[in-house]
C-alpha cells in the first residue's frame, strides 16, 4: 500500500518542487528605462523597468525598504537612471506579484 501511495503521489510532489523556483535568483542587465516611485505603498521604495523587458510581473523590479542596502542601491539605482548605465540586478522572491530586487551592479 505504501509503494503504491508513493507511485502516485511522488511524482506530482517533485513536479511542485520543482516548479517552486523562488529559493532560486533570477537576473537580468540592460538599463532602467523607467524610475517609478509610489508613497502609496508602505514599506516600498523604488521600482524600475529596463531594457531589455524583464521576465517578471509586468517588467517591474522594485526595492523594499527592508533591504540591508536599501540606501545605497536606491542611490545606485537613481544615479545610473540618470546617466544611462547598464545595471545587472537580482531578484529572488516576489511582493505583490513585484520581482523583490536583492541586489545590484550597474557599469558604463
Amino acid at each position: 500500500m505504501k509503494a503504491q501511495l508513493f507511485k502516485y503521489l511522488g511524482l506530482p510532489c517533485a513536479l511542485v518542487m520543482l516548479g517552486n523556483t523562488s529559493a532560486l535568483a533570477d537576473s537580468a542587465s540592460g538599463t532602467i528605462r523607467e524610475y517609478h516611485l509610489n508613497p502609496q505603498v508602505a514599506g516600498r521604495g523604488v521600482c524600475i523597468q529596463m531594457n531589455p523587458t524583464l521576465p517578471t510581473g509586468g517588467g517591474w523590479l522594485c526595492l523594499w525598504k527592508d533591504n540591508a542596502l536599501y540606501q545605497e542601491i536606491s542611490d545606485l539605482l537613481r544615479e545610473s537612471y540618470s546617466s544611462r548605465k547598464t545595471c545587472a540586478v537580482t531578484w529572488t522572491t516576489y511582493r505583490g506579484g513585484l520581482a523583490d530586487i536583492d541586489y545590484v551592479s550597474c557599469y558604463n
